[in-house]
């Protein structure tokens, strides 16, 4: 999971308020949003599986939009 040839992607001082100011206003939960870019970028850089990110956020993401369509289901993972 962890490739020392792949660069570790790093958020910048800035990103969180940028990323704040971006979202300020929208009709969705920003702060899900925002902790799921942070563990987005966790996955990118091999330190959460891409089914850990899955299942970490699917109930969160059933309630903001009433579907879980993300591209990081797992095989076999069953909606509850």
């Amino acid at each position: 999971m962890d490739d020392p040839q792949q660069p570790k992607l790093t958020p910048l001082p800035e990103w969180e308020a940028e990323t704040a100011r971006i979202l300020d206003g929208v009709d969705y939960d920003a702060d899900l949003g925002m902790r799921m870019a942070r563990d987005a970028i966790r996955v990118s850089n091999g330190e959460m599986t891409d089914a850990e990110f899955h299942e970490k956020y699917h109930e969160e993401v059933l309630a903001e939009f009433g579907e879980d369509e993300r591209p990081t289901k797992p095989e076999g993972f069953e909606d509850e």
